[in-house]
């Protein structure tokens, strides 16, 4: 007996997938035209997610990065690391101007904080 190629060891595992499915929530129950909008309404949001997962992926990322740049070099690493004065990787993929760096330059004052300055403003 020989191996299954790529394309029929992938459409088992498709059918595989389907049928869990199908058991796990019911669909092997339905109609045929429930299984048709059922089925319809699945890959039409896996679809969305997949192209919105794959959009924003980069941009999520790069964010990160900009914000552990923040955190970790209080400023946004403005400059070049301790060593060698080799440019920091990460405050060179990123804007000076950004938000991010606004507010780790002005601090950021806590809720209490402001609440507190707004509570004492108002004793007579």
């Amino acid at each position: 007996m020989s191996s299954p190629t790529a394309i029929e060891a992938f459409a088992r595992w498709a059918r595989l997938k389907k049928y869990r499915i199908e058991v796990t929530y019911g669909v092997y129950v339905f109609s045929p035209m429930e299984k048709v909008f059922f089925w319809s309404i699945f890959f039409l949001l896996f679809t969305v997610i997949s192209f919105a997962a794959l959009v924003y992926t980069q941009r999520n990322v790069l964010l990160l990065i900009k914000y552990a740049n923040v955190f970790i070099n209080g400023e946004g690493g403005s400059g070049s690391s301790g060593s060698g004065g080799a440019p920091n990787v990460a405050s060179s993929l990123l804007h000076k101007g950004d938000a991010a760096y606004a507010v780790a330059r002005s601090g950021v004052t806590s809720l209490a904080e402001t609440m507190g300055g707004a509570a004492n403003s108002q004793v007579p």
